[in-house]
């Protein structure tokens, strides 16, 4: 039997930053994926200020492309209620080249990779046993989950977690002036409609509760948008799993995402880091990451309130009598 002292499943950004790290301290790690990459990702791909600063602390000289965009325009209803200038960029991502171009860091530092998929996970003490589709067997002293909303790891914790919010897109014609937007309504289940500019294409997506392949039809028709060929993906929203000392959930796995704005990536590498910390120091990943289940809780509030008839009449009056306020909480919340 195969021996590591940290096996990964899942080679998205959670994963890999996760990987990176772990080689940075010489701590013998394999990453293991079973998609082929570079793969094609349902995500809108936008870096927060607060995303690629933190990108930026971890790896200091890591380089990738993006779409600068310092415009965001906000509807409700349809009708816009907002237009501005950001007060700093959101860098526009194509997942399938970034998560490609991490990865490639990820082998350069010397990590395993492995293009299989998970098929069992087994406790046997202090160690967990997994395995491969292959029959490959791999014994670890931790396991980390970082295989998306779908995660087998997750499953294994608890077989009865809930997939989260289902999101769709499509890639759409390039928009002339390079703006993020995004529709807000009651009729929408505490979710909202965004197009991202990327660099050829805009990104339009949809997801609530309530997502249908239909639903998602008609916002995106109602919003002006062509019919593309649809892409869909399950966005968690929900911590419901036993935390263990030796298996550790990161990213969408661990159901990370922002529950007001569905920001996954930031918090991708924070709880990779998070992750990093508690396996090099021997800490419980709960209480590394104490603040960040903290966080969750609070954007569970705030999300039934913004999303509520009453939340979007509030914020329809701001928007429209101190937009200074509005703009000046997103800064906030992005930086």
């Amino acid at each position: 039997m195969e021996q590591a002292t940290v096996a990964i499943i899942g080679a998205g950004p959670a994963g890999t930053t996760c990987g990176l790290l772990l080689r940075k301290k010489n701590i013998n790690c394999v990453l293991i994926d079973r998609a082929t990459f570079p793969r094609d990702k349902i995500c809108g791909g936008g870096l927060t200020p607060r995303s690629y600063k933190l990108l930026s602390r971890l790896f200091p000289d890591f380089r990738y492309d993006y779409n600068s965009v310092h415009r965001l325009k906000l509807c409700i209803e349809g009708e816009q209620v907002l237009d501005f200038q950001m007060g700093e960029e959101i860098r526009i991502v194509k997942r399938r080249k970034f998560d490609a171009q991490l990865l490639e860091r990820y082998q350069q530092q010397g990590g395993t990779f492995i293009n299989e998929a998970l098929t069992g996970i087994e406790e046997q003490g202090r160690k967990v046993i997994i395995t491969l589709q292959s029959g490959r067997q791999i014994e670890c002293e931790y396991l980390v989950g970082a295989d998306g909303a779908n995660s087998r790891v997750r499953k294994y914790l608890n077989p009865n977690s809930k997939h989260g919010i289902l999101c769709m897109e499509q890639y759409g014609p390039k928009s002339a002036d390079n703006a993020i937007i995004g529709n807000l309504s009651r009729f929408y289940r505490q979710g909202y409609y965004y197009s991202f500019p990327n660099e050829s294409y805009d990104v339009q997506g949809f997801g609530d509760y309530m997502t249908t392949p239909q639903m998602f039809r008609k916002v995106l028709r109602d919003m002006g948008c062509p019919d593309e060929k649809p892409l869909g993906a399950y966005i968690p929203q929900s911590i419901e799993y036993p935390l263990r000392k030796n298996i550790i959930l990161i990213g969408d796995a661990g159901g990370f995402p922002n529950r007001l704005t569905f920001e996954g990536l930031y918090y991708a590498f924070l709880t990779a880091n998070h992750a990093a910390m508690a396996i090099s120091t021997s800490t419980p990943f709960a209480l590394v990451n104490k603040q960040v289940f903290s966080n969750k809780k609070i954007e569970e509030y705030a999300a039934r309130f913004f999303y509520s008839e009453i939340g979007l009449s509030i914020l329809k009056f701001f928007c429209k009598t101190m937009p200074g306020i509005i703009t000046w909480a997103f800064n906030k919340a992005m930086g």
